[in-house]
């Protein structure tokens, strides 16, 4: 699967994981539809929908790395709670890494005199890159939990500088492409149909359903490129302890 086009791979993972990426959809979607009723703090609602996006992420890497199909992943799941959180915990890290740069940055703009809209503007555009990056640098963490392999940050590192040319473009698809033609349509669909996109009536349901699909396949897709590049930087010879968990699987 190393060499495989991007898109084709990642629409195989998704459809063989079809069950899990119905669940994220219904859970996400769920979710979005009562966060829209209820206010949550925003620190909850990231934690949540880290949670969300795992229970999705792990059968995509499992799918790539091992021989495992999608009916055994609960199996896995279940025998490895720890591998679970400790795969949440260093999604959060990434997500923390890729936000260092654009907080200094909003801080710096807003700090010289720069207008509070433009520093929010340059953040988030920012914040898109160093996020991609962050996620292209460190992100082999996330299959090494998979395959039982070092997860440390150091380790991470060393494998992203092998692969964060193969890594960073293909992000830049699952992480910006994909939002951006999203967006897009989203826009085109409100202008021909003369929609008001502050009050969207009963779009307002439908829409976080439809926005859950698009990420579930962002999620796969993203998976889909870590654990690719996990498998070009890792060693020709495999460590003892990954050996054990292939011969175990």
């Amino acid at each position: 699967m190393v060499e495989d086009n991007i898109w084709v791979a990642s629409l195989e993972v998704f459809i063989r994981n079809r069950k899990w990426v119905l669940g994220y959809i219904v859970l996400a979607g769920g979710l979005a539809v009562l966060e829209s009723f209820v206010k949550v703090n925003s620190g909850a609602s990231i934690f949540i929908g880290v949670m969300t996006s795992t229970f999705l992420a792990i059968p995509a890497h499992i799918a790539v790395l091992t021989q495992l199909d999608a009916d055994q992943v609960s199996n896995w799941l279940r025998e490895r709670p720890k591998a679970f959180f400790s795969f949440v915990r260093r999604c959060l890290l990434l997500g923390f890494l890729g936000a260092i740069a654009p907080l200094v940055v909003g801080i710096a703009m807003v700090v010289g005199g720069v207008h509070s809209s433009v520093a929010l503007l340059a953040a988030v555009l920012v914040w898109v890159f160093s996020g991609i990056a962050a996620f292209a640098k460190w992100g082999t963490m996330l299959p090494a939990v998979i395959a039982d392999d070092d997860q440390t940050l150091a380790a991470a590192g060393r494998r992203g500088s092998k692969v964060f040319g193969y890594a960073f473009p293909r992000l830049l698809i699952s992480f910006g492409l994909i939002t951006v033609l999203f967006i897009a349509a989203l826009m085109l669909l409100f202008s021909l149909l003369g929609i008001d996109a502050k009050n969207p009536g009963s779009l307002s349901l439908a829409l976080p359903v439809v926005g859950a699909i698009i990420t579930a396949y962002q999620i796969v897709m993203t998976s889909v490129v870590l654990s690719r590049s996990y498998l070009r930087a890792r060693p020709p010879a495999p460590s003892a302890r990954r050996m054990a968990f292939v011969a175990g699987r």
